[in-house]
């Protein structure tokens, strides 16, 4: 793997990670809508796929799909630790809730935040059993 690779892996982990905070503070807030917590959500999702598709030598296009990203990730024999159901509802809060407004943007904010938080991990455990941490 070039430098080039691990720095643009490292910069996605490291911008899923802003996002994952946030979306944490937000929810302990109790104070702001589920289409912004939703996008902070999926942001951190796609962030901490594509970074480690980028670490197993794969591509990332701009794409907001994490159902397809999983998909990515598996053809590159990467075990994604999420539901695929759960990454598909939380496509649409990367653009259409936050434009369209909320009406449909039911979020359990618990699985949602385990949900990122299980993205992150795997990503951790992965880099630290390739000796890359």
């Amino acid at each position: 793997m070039s430098p080039t690779e691990v720095a643009e892996a490292r910069q996605l982990f490291e911008a899923g990670s802003r996002d994952h905070l946030a979306c944490t503070l937000l929810i302990e807030s109790r104070r702001a809508a589920p289409e912004t917590i939703g996008f902070l959500a999926q942001q951190a999702c796609e962030k901490f796929i594509k970074s480690m598709i980028v670490l197993a030598g794969g591509t990332v296009s701009r794409t907001h799909d994490l159902d397809y990203l999983a998909h990515r990730a598996e053809e590159l024999h990467l075990h994604v630790p999420a539901d695929r159901v759960a990454l598909r509802q939380l496509n649409p809060y990367a653009v259409a809730f936050r434009y369209e407004g909320h009406h449909e943007a039911l979020l359990d904010e618990v699985s949602t935040l385990s949900l990122v938080q299980s993205l992150s991990r795997w990503r951790e455990v992965e880099l630290k059993a390739a000796g890359q941490d």
